[in-house]
């Protein structure tokens, strides 16, 4: 529980002051390329909070304590992240380093760099599931995931090695304040359900209808994904919106 944190703020103690911020970009982003660029990119589109929002659908009616914990979790991520990139004002890779030094995969990318908020979004996800009733299989492949989402931030282009680990470190933090934050305000009354199924729902049809700025290549993805998610759902939304639901 406590070793993901402590191993991301190690690395920031050790990357930051240490000047290997820089050095260990253009390493990994050199080692870590793969063609079609498309691959990470595909990769990389989990970490959009969209996409981590629709990957719990199936589990709405099912596990009301990691719907109701990972919103929160997200919505405290979301909170620490925007402010952080305010707070430090640190460039993307783009705006420092010349094209031909490394490997800058899909659409060019604007805004701050620190902390990472595709890191961030999978290990919030990763931190909720592991303090709820999962097996430790789940538990391990969810930080696996997370871990593969913040490399493809770095396989783009998008972000440092620092964005990463701080990332990974406001995710945890964000999914130990929601899965707490949980705890004292109930999410498994009838209203709150339904209220998290239909902005998941919602999800469902922004990434699918609305959302146009992504990158081409994991389009396909981002639009098959979305609904198997809510296919898989459909039954416990039935079950949700029943007028009997209450009683079951």
């Amino acid at each position: 529980m406590w070793g993901v944190p402590a191993f991301a703020l190690l690395a920031l103690l050790l990357i930051g002051p240490g000047g290997f911020n820089q050095p260990l970009f253009l390493a990994l982003n050199h080692a870590l390329y793969l063609e079609p660029g498309g691959i990470w990119l595909n990769i990389t589109l989990f970490g959009d909070a969209g996409m981590i929002m629709v990957l719990v659908l199936p589990f709405v009616g099912r596990r009301p304590d990691l719907i109701w914990s990972g919103l929160l979790a997200g919505l405290i991520a979301a909170v620490l992240i925007n402010g952080g990139k305010e707070l430090f004002m640190i460039d993307r890779p783009p705006s420092v380093l010349a094209a031909g030094q490394f490997h800058q995969i899909g659409n060019r990318f604007g805004a701050l760099s620190f902390p990472s908020g595709h890191t961030a979004a999978g290990f919030a996800l990763a931190g909720v599931v592991a303090q709820l009733d999962f097996s430790p299989r789940v538990r391990v492949g969810m930080l696996l995931f997370a871990t593969l989402i913040g490399l493809s931030r770095i396989a783009i282009g998008a972000h440092w090695p620092m964005d990463i680990a701080g990332g990974m470190l406001v995710g945890w933090i964000a999914a130990l304040a929601g899965v707490a934050l949980a705890g004292r305000i109930s999410g498994e009354g009838l209203a709150v359900q339904r209220g998290c199924a239909l902005l998941l729902v919602f999800t469902v049809f922004y990434l699918v209808f609305l959302h146009k700025s992504g990158d081409a290549e994991a389009r396909l993805l981002e639009i098959i994904t979305p609904l198997v998610c809510l296919g898989l759902a459909l039954p416990a939304l039935k079950k949700l919106f029943l007028p009997g639901a209450a009683h079951e």
